[in-house]
């Protein structure tokens, strides 16, 4: 149960990582209070639960195909690739600047509005997580809570060091090629049955 757990808040602070960079940037120019970075976490993590919902479904189907391990490490491994080669994140960062600009135009109380617009840069850059959360879905139900549990734990903690460490977080140098080290890691000790 131990190992479910580390299994799924390490998949989570790897694959939240790159993500994390591209909320900082965001917040930074949304608000300047603690309150308004707080609303703002609340969608990410309201975003996250989705993400979690949809990753445990792919793993059910996964884990009904021969050599499911194979097939979840291959899928992690060009996850990896295409977060190195910034295949996606440059998209969905433009979606999310039109949607800015979309929301400035309405009049509505802002602790929703902000919590609304974290929901969809979440939503917008954690679609391609959930293959990596998928990864840890594939073991019996109770190791799964385990992992879900450890997933949740992990984002909190980013969502505490987005909240109160923003400007830091921002100056960390080579963001990709940590996120796809972590997961080239993760395929492997997936593969080898380690996790």
């Amino acid at each position: 149960m131990l190992k479910s757990f580390i299994s799924g808040a390490f998949v989570k602070l790897i694959t939240g990582f790159d993500d994390t960079m591209v909320h900082v940037p965001v917040i930074a120019n949304l608000t300047k209070t603690k309150k308004g970075r707080i609303s703002f976490a609340i969608g990410i993590f309201l975003a996250i639960i989705l993400a979690v919902f949809l990753s445990f479904t792919l793993a059910s189907l996964i884990k009904t195909l021969p050599y499911f391990r194979y097939i979840s490490s291959i899928l992690i491994f060009a996850l990896a690739f295409i977060i190195y080669f910034d295949v996606l994140t440059s998209k969905p960062k433009q979606k999310v600047k039109k949607e800015l600009k979309k929301m400035k135009k309405f009049r509505i109380e802002r602790g929703l509005k902000l919590i609304f617009l974290g929901f969809i840069t979440a939503i917008a850059t954690v679609i391609d997580d959930t293959i990596a959360y998928s990864s840890v879905f594939l073991g019996s139900g109770q190791e799964s809570i385990f992992a879900t549990t450890g997933i949740f734990t992990a984002t909190l903690i980013e969502l505490t060091a987005v909240i109160y460490f923003s400007k830091k977080i921002q100056n960390i140098p080579y963001k990709r090629q940590i996120t796809s080290f972590g997961l080239i890691i993760l395929a492997f000790l997936i593969l080898t049955k380690v996790l």
